[in-house]
């Protein structure tokens, strides 16, 4: 499987924290593509097929705000956002928005839009779409995943190719959330439930369009309006419907298949070594975690030492090991801080603190401590039932499929028995996200400093009722006041020490509490051929990241058949 990773790294935090001064940000301004590979010059034509994740089968839905829809790794191909951004260097490349600076003691946001970008059907794209799009998300709270209005106080056109936000209060982190919204047009979405609404014939501003649907192949086609002078050059997309890993490794091997951000455990000899000069494969670290979820509304999992002493049960070296063939990384400690941010973010008193320790005999003597009792093998509740817990499994993902059989073994050294789940990838999401479970293994959010992972996943904003979806990463529910008063206070403030501060507190509610048992840190790996397509970033020339999902506007728009 593949994380689904939407953070930057700590290069972007100076400017997106200040929220100011990165308004003109477009690090890849003189990239180019051409003869990347020492092939012909880009040229229009040809094809590529991409599996972005185990999605298939796929559904005829394209509204991007549709949670039964494509996923951002097609819609955002179709619909795209004012920035992107690149997740392994954390740099910004403006898109819709030529430009954006900020006034009035960084409360007013002024976006300077791309002239002359027209829809896919022809009709001109103005600043009254982007308006239409951010006041839909206020007319549908449900669609304002990130709450962002809760900061915004109003936002306006003011002129055709200009749209002034004007916030409640200064935020260092609305700009990131904000910029990365996919827009969509008036003609089409007004009078329209934009949360029912299929889009079953969407019409966007980006490179591609849609050519043909069934639930098999997605295949999109060069949108002919597209504002990119003489973009994209490949003529067609085709998305497979992958359902496995395996089945997406087998198609890079017969090259029926030339990009893909799947897990296996054997690239270099499966894929790289069967063709070294044209398949390529990245294995890269993000600013997240492979953890092990936990409803905490369900008894005993809503006990902070029933989590603390599942963790202790866990052998992170042997799931790093045997689930992510090593690819991924044990985490250090359970203080919510992502080894790779622990430089500038993390306090060693913390980590020492909140070590990730594993030690089985610990783990049952806390159990022991806290009440449960020992019937022959088996672990039994205050309550004097079994202690037994389901997990949910996604079928698809291999790697997962591995871990949580670990895990399940794990457990049942402390006398906890595991009841696994097998489920499809989309009935997993949907479960984790509505609160459907007890266990499972998800990855977490990201992002440049560790606000974002802890905030993420302990903020009542990005949880909700069980049985509802969770507008984030909180599937587990978890309630603290003081996490929502250490997040504003973190968002009014540019103060970097502050900010240290405020994450110093969130780690150490985290450590405590422990809401989410964090495994591995999170690796992406993506794999790519060169044999027929040229325009990929390079060593010489990394111009972006190359990670197939999430919609990968900027490579998409750089290559070109051979």
């Amino acid at each position: 499987m593949k994380k689904r990773i939407i953070g930057m790294s700590t290069l972007a935090l100076t400017c997106l924290i200040a929220a100011v001064g990165c308004g003109q940000s477009d690090a890849n301004a003189n990239s180019t593509s051409s003869n990347s590979q020492g092939a012909t010059s880009p040229h229009v034509g040809g094809s590529i097929s991409i599996s972005p994740q185990e999605n298939g089968p796929w559904a005829d839905v394209f509204n991007p705000y549709s949670p039964n829809g494509n996923t951002s790794d097609i819609s955002k191909v179709i619909y795209e956002p004012l920035v992107e951004w690149d997740s392994n260097t954390g740099t910004s490349k403006a898109w819709l928005a030529k430009s954006w600076t900020w006034s009035d003691g960084n409360k007013v946001l002024t976006i300077h839009l791309q002239p002359g970008v027209k829809w896919s059907n022809g009709k001109s794209f103005t600043s009254a779409d982007v308006v239409f799009t951010y006041n839909m998300l206020k007319k549908y709270p449900a669609l304002d995943s990130n709450g962002l209005w809760s900061f915004m106080k109003s936002i306006s056109a003011t002129g055709p190719d200009t749209v002034q936000v004007v916030l409640k209060q200064p935020n260092s982190t609305f700009f990131y959330y904000f910029s990365g919204v996919p827009i969509v047009s008036t003609f089409q979405f007004q009078g329209v439930n934009p949360l029912t609404f299929q889009d079953q014939h969407p019409i966007g501003t980006g490179p591609y369009m849609l050519q043909t649907f069934n639930s098999q192949q997605i295949t999109l086609t060069r949108n002919p309006h597209y504002w990119q002078p003489g973009k994209p050059y490949l003529q067609t997309i085709n998305y497979p419907a992958e359902t496995s890993n395996d089945s997406t490794i087998l198609g890079l091997e017969s090259g029926q298949i030339q990009w893909a951000s799947i897990f296996s455990p054997s690239l270099e000899t499966s894929y790289v070594k069967k063709d070294p000069t044209s398949n390529h494969f990245n294995d890269g670290q993000a600013p997240a975690f492979d953890s092990l979820y936990v409803n905490l509304h369900s008894y005993p999992l809503n006990l902070p030492v029933v989590r603390k002493a599942i963790s202790m049960a866990l052998d992170r070296s042997k799931l790093s090991e045997i689930g992510e063939s090593g690819y991924a990384s044990p985490v250090s400690s359970l203080d919510g801080i992502p080894d790779s941010l622990a430089g500038q973010w993390g306090t060693p008193s913390l980590k020492t603190e909140f070590p990730a320790t594993y030690n089985v005999s610990m783990a049952k003597q806390m159990l022991l401590k806290a009440g449960f009792k020992v019937s022959g093998s088996k672990m039994i509740t205050p309550q004097g039932k079994p202690f037994a817990i389901n997990m949910i499994v996604p079928a698809p993902f291999t790697d997962y499929v591995t871990l949580s059989n670990q895990i399940a073994s794990m457990l049942g050294q402390i006398g906890i028995t595991v009841n696994q789940q097998s489920v499809s990838a989309s009935q997993y999401a949907d479960d984790m996200a509505k609160g459907n479970f007890q266990m499972g293994v998800y990855w977490t959010p990201s992002g440049p400093n560790p606000f974002f992972i802890l905030n993420g996943l302990m903020n009542t904003q990005y949880g909700g009722p069980i049985g509802s979806t969770a507008l984030g990463s909180n599937y587990g529910r978890f309630a603290n006041s003081q996490v929502q008063k250490l997040a504003q206070q973190f968002e009014e403030t540019e103060d970097s020490s502050t900010q240290k501060t405020i994450i110093d507190q969130l780690a150490t509610i985290y450590g405590e509490e422990l809401p989410v048992i964090p495994l591995l840190d999170s690796d992406t790996t993506d794999e790519y051929s060169s044999k027929t397509i040229d325009g990929w970033p390079t060593k010489q020339d990394p111009y972006w990241d190359t990670l197939a999902y999430g919609g990968p506007l900027v490579v998409l728009t750089h290559l070109f058949q051979k």
